[in-house]
């Protein structure tokens, strides 16, 4: 997803980091995508309703990115906000 690479792009520059050794530079971007992709992930499995569940890991397993994203959209009321809250959160705390 482009638009998080872009957002943790602008957490490292934020945070003031050079680009003196790209190989790091590599492994904190690449850790902090992992840690916000894993937010956003609880916070939709925290948003789906419990009946829901079980569809939702059978659409994981056979669907395709299109598919998990309209299940998503329309199983998780106001999606878009609670990202976008996340990704707030998630920078507060970062760049604290």
């Amino acid at each position: 997803m482009k638009t998080i690479e872009d957002f943790v792009d602008k957490l490292i520059q934020d945070k003031g980091f050079k680009e003196e050794d790209p190989d790091v530079i590599a492994q904190m971007k690449q850790d902090l995508l992992d840690r916000v992709e894993n937010r956003i992930n609880a916070m939709i499995l925290s948003n789906i309703k419990p009946e829901k569940i079980e569809d939702f890991k059978k659409i994981l397993d056979e669907g395709t990115e299109e598919q998990i994203q309209e299940f998503v959209k329309s199983d998780v009321p106001d999606i878009d906000e609670k990202v976008a809250t996340e990704l707030l959160t998630f920078k507060n705390i970062y760049l604290g």
